[in-house]
């Protein structure tokens, strides 16, 4: 059976890179609310991370952004389209990235209540809305690419998702 927290790993940087390679240029936009804001971890910024916005509406678009060296993200709804759906959102903040074929990775460094286990919600209005995250260092933090206690990588399974 696939692992979940790698198949939400691979499924989030899938759509990170979709949202931006093939935009959504046919599709009639919803009303949207610009969204900035700043991801601090115990009152430090989070660099390179990336940021997702869930609508807790079933079949919404999620929307997208990544943290600049000083923890400041822009969500984009699609390629040339800033900003997030209207309403009530689950937030996932995640660090992690797999290296692949001899790339650059990055051990996730958020704790699993910020992504995999996220306890985070935000509430997008019509116009600007500044959402800034203080997250705590404290508790389980989850390697989408490791077996839980063992520290060793998994296996790729037949599905590709894990």
């Amino acid at each position: 059976m696939p692992d979940r927290r790698a198949c939400i790993c691979r499924c989030f940087e899938a759509g990170f890179v979709a949202i931006f390679v093939l935009g959504c240029s046919g599709e009639k936009l919803p009303g949207l609310g610009q969204v900035t804001g700043t991801i601090t971890m115990d009152g430090k910024a989070v660099p390179d991370a990336a940021v997702l916005f869930t609508p807790t509406e079933a079949g919404a678009t999620a929307s997208v952004g990544q943290t600049d060296s000083s923890g400041k993200y822009e969500l984009y709804y699609s390629r040339g389209n800033k900003g997030a759906k209207v309403g009530e959102h689950s937030v996932t903040i995640n660090s992690f990235r797999d290296a692949g074929e001899g790339g650059q990775g990055q051990k996730e460094s958020i704790p699993a209540r910020y992504n995999i286990k996220t306890e985070l919600k935000a509430n997008v209005k019509r116009g600007s809305n500044k959402i800034d995250f203080d997250l705590k260092s404290s508790g389980e933090v989850i390697q989408p690419n490791e077996e839980p206690g063992t520290g060793k990588k998994k296996a790729k399974s037949a599905t590709g998702c894990g």
